[in-house]
């Protein structure tokens, strides 16, 4: 049968409708032609009373592929409602990469509960990954593997490729390792099938292979399998023993994890919580950050109270006070965003701050020029008052160009430092845009003060 993806999004949106009526029966003639990330993420979004039925009535091993892909907030909740025995067959099927995911989000006694249910080798697998630090290379790594010992011959490893079990990773390389364990080489399909069959293997691998240590960042492998196109990566530790391999799926997950945390960090958020995470724990999460803008915003208070009796003696100017913040906040947010993306694409290094502020610096003088003028016109047109026009287009136009060099050069200054270019910068950025314009607009309607009150006459 064909596959046609707009046949298959039909097929999806039929389950989808099937399952918010509770029609397991049309449900179950759909799921066959829909993907299990789609299913979870169907399952996601309907009465949650129909997520047990719907996934007791498929084949155990399908129903586990489905559960992998959802947040694991969502696998909890699932497991909670089935019996001791339905938790444990639906667990020993899930990969122990995912389960360890798993247990890292609730308390050790927890854990350990979980644990018990699980085969002696699956549990041992989830404990030795769950021992490795959060985010690290061991910590996302998969135990699946395929892997033959240096010295035997090319239709040995054939028989050992065929025989090997699903659950390993199979991919067009198999590794080559010492009898001990360690790391020696590796070997693509294509030449096993292309050798000769009484060749050995030691003749044919590649000796050079590019790997990382578990203790490794797991960002940082999953950019090395992107920029280099790796298929697979290998984990080996200390003493260079194979221990895992991150596969390119893997290294896409981490990477949009990552996108979608510096999106929620960019903008004061938590990059822990989820859709799923209940209201008191996001109170938790969301109310320190809160408070903290507030006492950032204090400095913006602080300048705009300085100028009390220039806003008495022209209370229009505070008309004209949002847009020139506004704008000084949504132009560094835009330098802010692609200094960020382009780090973590890898295009910038911290070196680069320079070329930073050197090109946000023509980027502001010239949007800064072009939207000062505007401005001026729009507030001449709205007043009447040439001066104000003016003071509120040079006010505006200098946020534009001071937004820019902050927003751009902000991330490479923090990286420096040795934290997340993305943490809180949203918030801190528009505090500095916000003093900085409210300082140059009330400063300089100050200064001209005396015209402002006759009208623009200088």
């Amino acid at each position: 049968m064909l596959l046609v993806t707009s046949n298959m999004q039909s097929h999806a949106e039929a389950l989808e409708e099937a399952l918010k009526v509770s029609d397991l029966d049309a449900a179950l003639q759909e799921l066959r032609l829909v993907s299990p990330l789609r299913t979870a993420r169907i399952l996601s979004d309907v009465p949650k009373e129909v997520v047990k039925p719907f996934l007791m009535a498929v084949p155990q091993q399908q129903a586990a592929d489905i559960v992998a892909n959802f947040p694991p907030a969502l696998s909890f909740s699932v497991l909670e409602e089935l019996s001791e025995e339905q938790a444990t067959g639906l667990m020993e099927r899930l990969p122990a990469t995912y389960l360890a995911t798993m247990f890292r989000q609730i308390s050790r006694d927890g854990a350990l509960g979980w644990l018990a249910l699980l085969s002696p080798e699956l549990r041992e697998q989830v404990e030795v990954l769950g021992s490795y630090e959060n985010d690290s290379a061991g910590a996302v790594m998969s135990p699946y593997f395929l892997a033959v010992e240096q010295g035997l011959r090319v239709k040995d490893v054939i028989d050992a490729v065929r025989s090997a079990p699903k659950e390993i990773e199979r991919t067009a390389y198999v590794f080559v390792v010492s009898p001990g364990g360690t790391l020696n080489g590796v070997i693509s399909l294509r030449d096993l099938m292309m050798g000769s069959r009484n060749a050995l293997v030691d003749d044919l691998m590649v000796k050079d292979v590019f790997a990382v240590r578990t203790q490794d960042d797991a960002l940082d492998a999953a950019r090395r399998i992107r920029s280099r196109h790796l298929k697979l990566l290998p984990v080996v530790n200390d003493r260079d023993q194979l221990c895992g391999v991150i596969t390119i799926d893997q290294a896409m997950d981490i990477l949009a994890h990552e996108m979608a945390d510096d999106l929620v960090a960019l903008n004061a958020a938590s990059p822990d919580e989820s859709f799923f995470t209940p209201p008191r724990e996001a109170v938790k999460k969301r109310l320190p950050w809160m408070a903290g803008n507030i006492f950032l915003n204090l400095g913006a208070v602080w300048v705009i109270s300085s100028f009390e009796d220039t806003l008495v003696q022209v209370a229009i100017l505070a008309a004209f006070l949002p847009m020139i913040t506004d704008m000084g906040g949504n132009v560094g947010i835009q330098a802010l965003s692609v200094s960020i993306r382009s780090m973590a694409l890898g295009e910038s290094r911290v070196g680069d701050v320079w070329k930073a502020v050197r090109k946000e610096t023509i980027i502001g003088l010239c949007n800064g020029l072009a939207l000062g003028v505007l401005f001026s016109v729009i507030a001449f047109a709205l007043q009447g008052n040439a001066i104000l026009g003016l003071v509120a287009g040079i006010a505006l136009g200098i946020n534009v160009l001071v937004a820019g060099v902050v927003g751009g050069s902000m991330p490479f200054l923090i990286k420096r430092l040795g934290k997340d270019p993305a943490m809180m910068t949203g918030p801190v950025l528009t505090t500095i845009t916000d003093i900085t314009g409210v300082t140059i607009y009330l400063g300089l309607s100050t200064l001209f003060l005396a015209s402002l009150m006759t009208g623009g006459a200088v």
